[in-house]
């Protein structure tokens, strides 16, 4: 029987997380960010332990939206050239590129969910923001199939994220995640870094997934 308390925590973490590497939070989003961070679903790691502390410190030192979209925008390359790329291709590819087999193989797995990025073929389907969202998608699908009394369904979702997991995000979101806490200009931003680290690790621990050394 699944952890249902662990599966609503992966999602929502995830969601978040994917949410915010794809795009930074407006004043709005902020705030409700502020008063639901002691909140964390995941806590217990040493990524979320750190990156908290960091998101404290940047509520406290008044941390806006507008400077965390500046920081948003030339950490991943929305203004300028990318200081830390945030697509699996551009750290996977021979290449070095944007669009290779790696973001079509990304593309054929959101199918298995019925999903596409949002702006197919004009933005690359592997951002890391949607490939955490994928996870977050595969654990809402579980936790439907758990509620309609399906555990083989909740099985086969939860498979599908641990191979997302192992094949397309532990080979290089950990260590583009710890580039962006170097290059990071906003303690906002390195938190969330530091969140996504522990997020990871929370979800290889939960699917039995090897992290990479």
């Amino acid at each position: 029987m699944f952890d249902t308390t662990q599966l609503e925590a992966l999602d929502v973490a995830f969601s978040v997380l994917g949410r915010f590497h794809l795009e930074a939070p407006d004043e709005e989003t902020l705030a409700a960010f502020w008063e639901l961070l002691d909140e964390w679903p995941l806590p217990g790691t040493a990524g979320a332990t750190t990156g908290l502390e960091l998101m404290r410190t940047a509520r406290a030192a008044g941390e806006d939206a507008a400077t965390i979209r500046a920081d948003h925008a030339r950490l991943y390359g929305h203004t300028a050239v990318a200081r830390v790329a945030p697509y699996e291709s551009v750290h996977r590819g021979k290449e070095r590129l944007l669009f290779d087999e790696h973001t079509l193989q990304v593309r054929d797995t959101y199918r298995s969910l019925s999903l596409q990025a949002p702006r197919l073929n004009r933005e690359p389907d592997d951002h890391l923001g949607l490939e955490l969202d994928f996870l977050a998608q595969s654990c809402a699908r579980a936790l439907d199939a758990l509620e309609q009394g399906s555990e083989p369904d909740a099985a086969r979702y939860v498979r599908l994220g641990a191979d997302f997991l192992r094949d397309h995000l532990l080979p290089w979101a950990p260590d583009m995640l710890e580039r962006a806490v170097a290059a990071a200009g906003t303690r906002f931003m390195a938190g969330l870094a530091h969140l996504s680290l522990g997020a990871l690790e929370t979800y290889a621990e939960f699917t039995g997934v090897p992290q990479v050394a």
